[in-house]
């Protein structure tokens, strides 16, 4: 049986392969490539997936059509989405999740997934030319990570595709594509980084003292537990995952489990009218989504002392979340002192960082070249509606 899938950073792992990005795969009246990347089949390419990192994206039969990783995965697959979605230069995300036949994955109440050996996360990025119109016949893909769950680990492997769309070829160094795009009626142009596969750890890293491993970061039950629109209709992903068969130990009752608000740019023109405590919820779900993975204390920013977790309760521990803190190391510009001042978003290094796209100062560090200027005006709005202030 195979699942579904969801957001990651590019990584390195084990295994044979190469290629160089953006390059068309030469004519070949044979198999593309040598040695198990090459088996012929019309089932996925277990073997290539466990083993090695095949040049090209399509040696490993993931989709029926292999120039469209948006859609028509393999038998088994199941696509999902998120309630909020990491940031990524105004990207599209497809995401599905492929289980080995007759496995599933195990229920965590805050962690991601525990997946079996086998499992396969794919994410496909495809930039619109207009954000007000999406959908892959308005966008052009960029890239496709992999994220494999190997006898030694999670491997996760980014794939470039070509001028031509035609295929996508792995790439360890990573790339900058320029691109252009029109947001909010503006034309902005600027160069789309694929992540090379040294930076995995920055995001997926995962360390409470027992293991420090490289984990995923979206398949948590508070970010899926959503209405997805599958093919017979919509459904919970949750109860559509234990139906399929692909996810154990999932409570009967889905009303204790913790939702992270959906919050979509959008959403943006409807933050005048929130409460506090609205304001609260979707902007600690917009940190959760976007920082918590390595503002916690298991995560490469644990000596911070900033832990942006959605379920860590800000009234019990507002210092955590930043409030009247001082940095650790990081210096801004005059008049920034605190991480996060109440009732002034504008003296906040947490939105200020938030809201610059200069790479110095930006956060998250990675994975964005531009601000997000909807994510920016929610952290903006929350701020300046706590009560209080810094000394």
């Amino acid at each position: 049986m195979l699942g579904s899938a969801l957001l990651l950073a590019a990584c390195g792992g084990g295994g044979d392969g190469g290629g160089t990005a953006g390059g068309n795969p030469p004519p070949q009246d044979g198999p593309k490539e040598a040695g198990v990347c090459g088996d012929a089949g019309s089932g996925i390419n277990h073997g290539a997936l466990m083993s090695t990192n095949c040049q090209y994206l399509s040696s490993y039969r993931l989709f029926k059509d292999e120039t469209n990783p948006t859609a028509n995965p393999a038998v088994g697959a199941v696509p999902y989405d998120l309630t909020t979605a990491l940031f990524s230069d105004y990207t599209s995300k497809y995401r599905f999740v492929f289980l080995p036949d007759g496995s599933s994955a195990q229920y965590s109440t805050q962690e991601a997934f525990d997946f079996p050996v086998g499992t396969v996360i794919s994410k496909t990025f495809a930039l619109p030319a207009d954000t007000a119109f999406r959908g892959i016949e308005n966008e052009t893909l960029l890239e496709t990570r992999l994220l494999i769950r190997r006898e030694s680990g999670w491997t996760a492997l980014p794939y470039v595709w070509n001028a031509d769309k035609t295929e996508a070829e792995f790439s360890a160094a990573g790339a900058f594509i320029p691109v252009s795009l029109i947001h909010d009626g503006q034309q902005i142009d600027f160069s789309y980084e694929v992540p090379d596969t040294n930076m995995c750890k920055q995001c997926h890293q995962f360390n409470d003292g027992v293991r420090n491993a490289i984990v995923p970061i979206g398949p948590k039950a508070r970010l899926l537990n959503r209405a997805f629109d599958y093919d017979n209709g919509p459904e919970n992903q949750l109860q559509h995952w234990r139906k399929a068969g692909i996810l154990a130990g999932l409570p009967d009752d889905l009303s204790p489990v913790t939702t992270v608000p959906a919050y979509v740019d959008a959403d943006a023109s409807l933050l005048a009218g929130r409460t506090t405590a609205e304001l609260t919820a979707l902007a600690k779900g917009y940190l959760d989504v976007n920082c918590a993975h390595c503002h916690r204390p298991e995560g490469g920013a644990s000596n911070t002392g900033l832990h942006l977790e959605y379920w860590r309760s800000l009234a019990d521990e507002p210092v955590k979340h930043g409030t009247c803190k001082l940095p650790v190391a990081y210096r801004a510009a005059e008049g920034l002192n605190y991480d996060l001042v109440p009732g002034d978003a504008s003296s906040s290094i947490l939105h200020y960082r938030i809201n610059t796209a200069e790479a110095r100062h930006r956060m998250p560090e990675i994975g964005r070249h531009l601000a997000h200027q909807e994510g920016a005006a929610l952290i903006a709005a929350w701020i300046d509606g706590l009560p209080g202030g810094c000394p």
